[in-house]
């Protein structure tokens, strides 16, 4: 993983991926110059996602993407936009849940604790079933955390974070629908390349 972590980009997608981590960097200092301390913590847990995403194996087309979707979360916070927005709190949770679900997925995969999306190809029909249920289950685990989350700073944090039955619920029901839509890509992607079971990541290679 260190050496994931260190090695320079080697393809458009790998630099483009890269940017969004410099864009995690500079939203971290505008934070500890111009907002406050809680904004910085946000923005620094952003960037700790950021680096684990280049720390893994992941698909540079996924990194940059996953990047993009966690900054324009943290941002959206910032803003306020999901007080002026009525619909903006459930896109965001639809495409975090979604991301940082296939991001554990990737985790777990470095670990050897769940198949790898990789090739060579070995034909195992029950993968590209198995993979959508798995990054599903996360993402609603996720879900779960996340609204503890938002529970505890509304309690001890900011009154202003909305809680309450029916944010919740749907918070739940748009992180599990993002979960499912990430996993069945997911899937497909097992359906395009193969899996084989147990195998670790391998790093990215570009031609």
């Amino acid at each position: 993983m260190i050496d994931a972590l260190l090695r320079p980009p080697e393809s458009r997608q790998a630099y483009l991926a890269d940017t969004v981590r410099a864009l995690g960097v500079l939203s971290v200092l505008t934070a500890l110059v111009l907002l406050g301390p809680v904004e910085t913590a946000l923005f620094l847990l952003v960037l700790l996602g950021l680096l684990v995403s280049r720390a893994l194996a992941v698909f540079p087309g996924f990194d940059a993407a996953y990047g993009v979707v966690l900054l324009a979360a943290a941002w959206s916070s910032v803003a306020d936009l999901y007080a002026r927005i009525s619909w903006w709190d459930l896109a965001i949770h639809f495409a975090t849940t979604g991301a940082l679900a296939v991001m554990a997925y990737f985790l777990l995969v470095q670990f050897g604790a769940v198949p790898a999306v990789q090739r060579p190809h070995r034909h195992s029909p029950s993968l590209p079933v198995v993979v959508p249920l798995l990054v599903l289950a996360l993402g609603l685990g996720m879900s779960v955390l996340w609204e503890i989350g938002e529970w505890w700073g509304h309690t001890y944090v900011d009154a202003s974070i909305n809680v309450g039955y029916a944010d919740t619920m749907g918070d739940l029901a748009a992180g599990g629908l993002g979960a499912l839509a990430a996993g069945l890509c997911l899937g497909f992607a097992v359906r395009r390349s193969g899996a084989r079971p147990n195998a670790p990541l391998p790093h990215r290679t570009h031609r």
